[in-house]
Parts: structure tokens; C-alpha cells; sequence
């Protein structure tokens, strides 16, 4: 029994391990990605066993894992994305760009089978690996911001020239894992938890106010509606579950001073005003031809709509999608070196797989959240409006970094709301 008790601690442990590094990895680095990856795998698969000379063994609840995943309609519904993929091959001429969608949407397909196999998190658990993401995109953008001021005016140019502020990886991706950092923030502190003393609560309200200042000065547009989008929809609940108009009011007065606070207050949201209106100019006079930033999102959505408005019913298949957009642009915007994939989620899939492979999509996105009313989670609910939010503005599950932001923390929600019994916050 106390080998049993050691084996289950040790997975549990391991599991948390494993979660840090992949935080770590989605702020700042792909190859702890891999490595994360690999070792969720590895934890899935082998079994430790101390009383047993060569301790590593092959797991043997590796087949039960498999038997809750088929049982599970949550986690079956998540893996939709990778067969979508897999299916658009009967239509796919360029097997090599197929390919390489496909092996990006595997962990579509794994990680909801291993997750299948981890302990249930406990709530200091949970939490605990919120308190890392809060913490270390703390360090992180005070790392950026000390690079910030030593190089005020360069950067500060850059910024004016349409360019983003340095961060440690893709500064779009970045911001959105910033404004999860906000919401978790918020979460832990208005559910009053600490881990260990109370004064844990100022400091992490100093830390969410940081942040919020921070993403403002990042001044990536992205991560900004995402994170003011999830406010106003936990707003919108709020005044739902309490019927306090006043306060909604209030708050929101306020989201509408901020952003008028930092135009006036904070230089590099400044600078990436004065590029938005330089853009906005530049399309009224100059007919755009799709290289800048704004232009080149709308060209691409008019291309992505336009290829799957000709084959609405399965799409082109995704792995032509590339080819066929590169037709396009070499017709209508020959100037444009890098012709860009459609800025848009939804208009991706439907591009690529048809009306039918867009509503898979769409009820493997929402059924998450609705599934055993996990809506009334506001951290849950806010990362699906995050999510959402981007998904209209970006591509975003067509990287590593996307598929690993969006599935970890939708599987360890659901994982941590399987066990939890929680009680409905306001």
C-alpha cells in the first residue's frame, strides 16, 4: 500500500513538473516544448516501481487510460481537430504542406489521451500552477521592460514603424498568455486563496495590476481585446449572478478610461497608435497592396473567403491551402514577398475543409465549455473568450505554440473541473 501511495504521489508530482515546464516553455522556449511533451508521454506510459530491481516498467493502467478517453465525450470532441486534418488528405495534392498540418495537430489527438491518465488536480494544485504563470510572466516583463528603457528610443521607433516590442517569443502569442496571466491572476485573488500566508493576496494584486499596466505598454492589439473582451463577458456574468448594475458600470467606465490613459501616459502605445493611424492613411491614399500589417490581414481573409466560397461544402483540403493562397497573391498582390495564411481561425478551416469541416470545428471549440456546465468557471469562461477572441484576429492553433497555449490550459481546466466541486464564484 505505501508503494502504491509512492507510485501515485510520484505521478502526481511529476505531472506538476511538467506543467511548470511547459509554462516555462510556451514564455521562452520550443525546445522545452518538445521536452514537455515527451515527458507527459513518457509519464503516460511507464510506471515507476521502487520494491523492483530496473524501477521503470510499462504502465499497467496504460489500457485503462484508453478506456476513460473513449468514455469521456469531452476529450473525444477535442481530438475533432486533428481527424478534420487527417480527413482533408482525400482532397490534398501537396502532401508535404499536409504533412506538416497533421504533425501539427497531433498533440490534438495525444494530449487529450494522456490527460485521460493524470491525477485529478487537487485545488492548491491547480492554482499552484496558476501562481507560476502569474509569477513568471512577472519576471519576464520586468526583463522586457528593463530592455525597454535601456533601448527607449530605438525601440520606440521600431514600434512607429509597425514593428513589436522584443519579447522572448512571438510577441502575439506572448500577449496572450499575458492576458490568461491577468484573468488567473484576478481568479486566484478574488477566490481569496493563498499558499501559504495572507499577505500572498497584496502581493498578487500588485502583480495582476503590473501585468495590466505591462500588456499596455507591450501594446500588442491582439492580446489587448482578447484581455478586455474577457473582462466585459465576466462583467456581463457578474451583473448576471448579482444584479449589481452600479459596479458593472463603474467598471466598465473605467475599461473605457484606460486605454485613453495610455495613449496619453505610455510612449509605446503611443507610437503603435501613430502606426495604426499612419496605416489607416496609407489605405485611403495609396491603395494598400496587402504589405502592411492591416491590409495584409484583410487581403488574407478576402483570399481565404473567396477559396472557400468556391468549394463551400469540404473546402480545398487543407494541406492545398498554402499553395492556393500563394496563386492568389502572385495574381492580385504580386509586391508581396510573404503572402499570409488567412488572419483568421474560422476562415482557415473553412478555406481548407468546407462548411461541414467548420461546424466539427466550431462544436469541438464550444463543447468544452458547455459540457457539464463548465461555463460557470469564469477562469474557464474567460480563456474560451480569449481564445475566441484571437481566433477572429489570427490563425492561432496553426503553430506549436498556439496548439500548446490553447490545449494545455483547456485540458488542465477540464482536468482540474472534473474533481473540483467548485462553487460558483461571482
Amino acid at each position: 500500500m505505501l508503494i502504491m501511495l509512492l507510485q501515485q504521489i510520484q505521478r502526481r508530482h511529476l505531472a506538476l513538473f511538467l506543467g511548470v515546464v511547459l509554462i516555462t516553455a510556451l514564455i521562452y522556449s520550443p525546445f522545452l516544448l518538445s521536452v514537455s511533451m515527451i515527458g507527459f508521454a513518457v509519464l503516460f506510459t511507464f510506471s515507476w516501481f521502487w520494491d523492483k530491481p530496473g524501477c521503470l516498467r510499462f504502465n499497467p493502467h496504460f489500457f485503462d487510460y484508453f478506456r476513460i478517453f473513449f468514455s469521456s465525450k469531452v476529450h473525444l470532441a477535442i481530438t475533432l481537430s486533428f481527424f478534420l486534418v487527417l480527413l482533408s488528405g482525400f482532397l490534398t495534392e501537396d502532401y508535404g504542406y499536409w504533412m506538416e498540418r497533421l504533425r501539427l495537430k497531433i498533440p490534438f489527438l495525444v494530449l487529450p489521451i494522456i490527460f485521460c491518465g493524470l491525477p485529478v488536480l487537487s485545488r492548491r494544485e491547480y492554482f499552484g500552477l496558476l501562481y507560476f504563470l502569474v509569477f513568471a510572466l512577472v519576471v519576464t516583463c520586468l526583463g522586457i521592460g528593463i530592455n525597454y528603457v535601456l533601448h527607449f528610443e530605438h525601440i520606440n521607433l521600431l514600434m512607429k514603424q509597425g514593428q513589436p516590442m522584443p519579447t522572448p517569443r512571438n510577441h502575439i502569442r506572448f500577449s496572450l498568455v499575458l492576458a490568461l496571466g491577468i484573468v488567473a491572476g484576478l481568479y486566484i485573488w478574488r477566490s481569496g486563496y493563498y499558499l501559504k500566508y495572507k499577505w500572498e493576496q497584496q502581493v498578487l494584486i500588485g502583480s495582476v495590476g503590473f501585468l495590466f499596466f505591462f500588456i499596455h505598454l507591450l501594446s500588442v492589439r491582439s492580446g489587448l481585446a482578447t484581455l478586455y473582451m474577457a473582462i466585459l463577458v465576466l462583467i456581463i456574468r457578474y451583473v448576471y449572478l448579482t444584479g449589481r448594475y452600479g459596479v458593472a458600470l463603474l467598471t466598465t467606465a473605467l475599461l473605457v478610461t484606460i486605454p485613453i490613459m495610455a495613449y496619453f501616459t505610455i510612449p509605446s502605445f503611443q507610437s503603435k497608435v501613430a502606426y495604426m493611424r499612419h496605416e489607416i492613411w496609407v489605405q485611403k491614399n495609396d491603395q494598400p497592396d496587402g504589405e502592411y500589417s492591416d491590409a495584409g490581414r484583410l487581403a488574407s481573409l478576402k483570399i481565404g473567403m473567396e477559396i472557400g466560397n468556391e468549394s463551400p461544402l469540404f473546402g480545398i483540403g487543407a494541406g492545398n491551402l498554402r499553395q492556393e493562397v500563394r496563386n492568389r497573391y502572385a495574381v492580385r498582390y504580386p509586391k508581396v514577398s510573404e503572402p499570409k495564411m488567412p488572419h483568421n481561425q474560422f476562415v482557415s478551416v473553412y478555406a481548407g475543409m468546407g462548411i461541414t469541416g467548420l461546424l466539427l470545428f466550431v462544436f469541438a471549440f464550444f463543447y468544452p465549455l458547455v459540457y457539464q456546465k463548465n461555463y460557470r468557471d469564469p477562469l474557464f469562461l474567460a480563456f474560451h473568450v480569449i481564445v475566441l477572441c484571437s481566433f477572429m484576429a489570427e490563425n492561432t492553433i496553426e503553430n506549436s505554440i498556439g496548439v500548446a497555449f490553447y490545449l494545455f490550459f483547456l485540458l488542465l481546466g477540464l482536468n482540474y473541473l472534473k474533481g473540483s466541486g467548485f462553487k460558483l464564484q461571482t
